[in-house]
């Protein structure tokens, strides 16, 4: 089946285990489960006895989440299940970027197969089967992997679907995403694509500093190691496209 996808993956995820307790993993994973929960639920929420929690009852979005590795689909390829998918990607971008941990991703069209079986035996035992695969989810991850920054590309599968739904790409990207040089790896050059916001708006100078410092700090945070060239070119990738959002009207 043909869906869209919305692949990403967490930056420093590997430091992040070796360089913390499992008591501080356990932890920083139940923020990572919030942020997808938050995404998918739309800031819509229900009170619990144990705090306010997302209100996931009306998405009709799947998720699965593997070690570093978060991927949203849809049931099918409905204008309903791109705006939707549109609205929950755009979401969980930004938050993991601005706020927490950073993610590159993509946005593709393509073949996705979801197998989902679980058994226990009486002796403890567990045969679970949480899979997707296909031709659509490889694509996402190579266009994810081949990225040198924090951010999220769309594909041009997904902007062709668009467009053949009868739909005005230009017009309904405009709320999401905006055309950038997305930075690759070994030097690949790539026309402007579309790319998710990490900002709505512009920023001025103060603001600039201010998400700037966060960004960084996110790149830093839970022990993660930013001495590596390549983590600081991707760092740096990253403030630049957050110099992009500046308000530069005098």
């Amino acid at each position: 089946m043909r869906r869209f996808i919305a692949y990403f993956d967490y930056l420093g995820f590997k430091d992040f285990i070796e360089n913390n307790d499992l008591s501080e993993q356990k932890k920083s994973m139940a923020n990572i489960y919030r942020d997808i929960e938050s995404a998918l639920g739309q800031d819509n929420t229900n009170d619990m006895p144990h705090g306010v929690v997302a209100d996931l009852s009306k998405s009709k979005i799947n998720c699965i989440n593997f070690s570093d590795t978060v991927v949203f689909f849809t049931n099918d390829d409905t204008k309903e299940s791109l705006h939707e998918l549109l609205e929950v990607a755009y979401k969980f971008n930004w938050q993991a970027i601005d706020f927490f941990f950073p993610v590159r991703g993509a946005l593709v069209y393509g073949e996705l197969v979801y197998v989902d079986y679980k058994e226990q035996n009486s002796h403890g035992g567990v045969y679970n089967i949480n899979s997707v695969f296909g031709k659509g989810l490889v694509s996402a991850h190579i266009k994810a992997e081949s990225q040198n920054w924090a951010g999220t590309v769309i594909d041009q599968s997904f902007v062709n679907q668009m467009n053949n739904m009868g739909l005005d790409s230009e017009v309904l990207l405009i709320n999401y995403a905006k055309k950038y040089k997305v930075p690759y790896k070994d030097g690949i050059e790539e026309p402007d694509e579309y790319v998710l916001n990490i900002i709505k708006g512009t920023l001025n100078e103060e603001a600039f500093k201010n998400f700037g410092k966060g960004v960084t700090d996110n790149f830093e945070n839970l022990n993660k190691s930013t001495d590596h060239p390549s983590v600081q070119i991707k760092l740096n990738n990253t403030l630049h496209f957050l110099k992009s959002y500046l308000d530069r009207v005098k």
